[in-house]
């Protein structure tokens, strides 16, 4: 940068300089564009004297460092575009920024600057974009601001900004889309944004919004995307918004929330995405969820739902993330879940569910992550297993009973495997093939015969809980091999045989079980050299002999 002008160039005239583009007048119109190459150097080491009828710098994703000096704004009266984001300048934007009268477009963001928001920049009046988000910007937000009539784009997310929103934002009437999320913003929503009749995107999230949901922001019609989420945004949802029929995305999750979910809600045919998770809302989920027909995201956790879960839920065809647990929910789960084989995410626990599993879900293959802990459902899962894309199963506590498929071996992105309760049969040798597993929890069943030696080809374990079922035999040395295992629980089964050259190698182990079966001969002395034991050695309720070896009282985190 700092050679513009100098050093090999032939030319003084800024039109021959590299980055520079004029055109045919160009004693009028200059333009630097350099972006995405890596450009180094100093801002206020530029002289911009020379280039007093530049209209546009486009010198964005570049490596640009110092600060925003009040000459560059001096210097350039004729200065349309003004395009910096994606550097490492930093410094206070100045207060001659007001100079820059003719300024449309100004983009700062993914910067390193700090200090407030100048008030001088509600003197741009011909400013259409408005873009320094994600710097270090304190204090409260200009209410001059709401002087920018032209203003199509305001963002001033991912910054430090306090205070409360100027209602004069809602003056605004061009705007389109208005992002504040990320902040510090304190204060009520202002009823003015009613005004924002061009709106079609409004981030407010992760603020610390109080008070109501302002009934007047169902009137803006245009909305497509509206998050308000992590907020203590309380009350209920205004019913206007039923009328948000363009809205696509509708974020009000993590807030203070209660009442019902309003029946207006059914008239968002457009919505793609829905999140209302984390509030106190109550009552029934209504079955116009059912006319979400295009909803690929439906997310309900940790409110105080109760009733059944509408069957409409099951007939979203595109649904791809569905999440309701921690509620008081019962009834079965819908029938026709993931008849389009296109569901990944099911999350249903820690609820009151019954009933079987339906069979769509039972052969879904689209499945990344399925937790249903916690219910009462029941059914035959012997059929169930073949999921290539599994990754996440949990369906611990519920009354399911039948066989592990040997088909569990083909979900080779696994990583976690729990269930329990009735699950008859042997392990299958198949588990061995699940390389990427690293807790398996099958305790808590009637699992009988031996252990696989092939589960000592799974490297990745570290949690093994096979605790509370009728396995036998001995112990196998292959599980020495698992040199990641930090829990280890076989307790209460029917395992018998020496100990000895199976464990001893599993020198991360932080837990071990082995109480409650038959193991015999003497306690490991090499026992004594899991150093990292500290929190629990249970060797109880066997048929150990002799002397407690010396070696053991090495353990001594287990004492802390």
């Amino acid at each position: 940068m700092q050679s513009w002008g100098r050093g090999n160039h032939t030319s003084t005239w800024p039109c021959s300089w590299y980055g520079i583009k004029c055109s045919k007048h160009q004693a009028k119109h200059q333009e630097v564009v350099t972006t995405c190459i890596s450009l180094r150097g100093l801002l206020d080491a530029l002289n911009f004297t020379a280039l007093a009828t530049l209209t546009s710098i486009r010198l964005s994703h570049n490596q640009i460092m110092g600060s925003f000096t009040p000459s560059l704004a001096s210097s350039l009266p004729n200065l349309r575009h003004l395009m910096l984001q994606d550097n490492e300048i930093s410094g206070e934007i100045p207060s001659q920024i007001k100079q820059l009268e003719g300024l449309v477009k100004l983009n700062l963001s993914n910067n390193h600057l700090y200090g407030p928001i100048p008030s001088e920049l509600g003197y741009l009046k011909k400013l259409a974009r408005l873009d320094i988000s994600y710097n270090n910007l304190i204090g409260p937000i200009p209410r001059n601001l709401g002087n920018l009539i032209k203003l199509a784009i305001l963002y001033l997310e991912g910054n430090q900004l306090s205070g409360y929103l100027p209602q004069e934002l809602g003056c605004l009437v061009n705007l389109q889309e208005l992002a504040l999320s990320k902040n510090k913003l304190v204060g009520s929503i202002p009823d003015t944004f009613g005004s924002l009749i061009n709106l079609t995107r409004l981030n407010l999230w992760d603020n610390q919004l109080p008070g109501h949901i302002p009934k007047e922001l169902g009137y803006l019609v245009n909305f497509e995307e509206l998050d308000l989420s992590e907020n203590k945004l309380m009350g209920s949802i205004p019913r206007t918004f039923g009328s948000l029929i363009n809205l696509t995305t509708l974020y009000l999750w993590d807030n203070q929330l209660s009442g019902h979910v309003p029946r207006e809600l059914g008239s968002l045919m457009n919505l793609n995405d829905l999140g209302l998770n984390n509030n106190k809302l109550i009552g029934y989920i209504p079955n116009i969820f059912g006319n979400f027909t295009k909803l690929t995201g439906l997310r309900l956790h940790d409110n105080q739902f109760s009733g059944d879960l509408p069957r409409e839920i099951g007939t979203l065809l595109d649904l791809e993330e569905l999440e309701f647990d921690s509620n008081n929910l019962a009834g079965p789960l819908p029938p026709e879940l993931c008849s389009a084989g296109r569901l990944r995410y099911l999350v249903a626990f820690d609820n009151n569910l019954n009933g079987p599993l339906p069979s769509g879900l039972v052969h879904c293959k689209s499945l990344v992550r399925i937790r249903l802990e916690r219910n009462q459902i029941e059914g035959d899962i012997s059929e169930m297993g073949f999921h290539p894309n599994l990754v996440y199963i949990d369906m611990t506590s519920n009354k399911l009973f039948g066989q592990l498929s040997y088909h569990r071996g083909e979900c080779r992105n696994l990583t976690k495997l729990a269930i329990s309760n009735n699950i008859m049969g042997k392990i299958p040798t198949s588990l061995g093939k699940l390389s990427q597993i690293n807790v398996p929890d099958l305790s808590s069943n009637k699992l009988e015969g031996e252990l696989p030696s092939e589960l000592g080809n799974l490297q990745k374990l570290f949690n093994l809980t096979l605790a509370d079922n009728l396995l036998q035999g001995s112990m196998p040395q292959e599980i020495g091999a698992l040199s990641n295992l930090e829990l280890l629980d076989f307790s209460s089964n029917n395992l018998g045989g020496l100990v000895q050259g199976s464990i001893e190698n599993c020198l991360k182990l932080r837990s071990l079980d082995l109480s409650h079966n038959n193991f015999n001969g003497n306690i490991p002395t090499i026992l004594g050299g899991l150093h990292i034991l500290q929190d629990l050695l249970d060797l109880s309720d066997n048929s150990f002999v002799g002397a407690i070896p010396s070696q053991l009282s090495g353990l001594i985190m287990l004492y802390h």
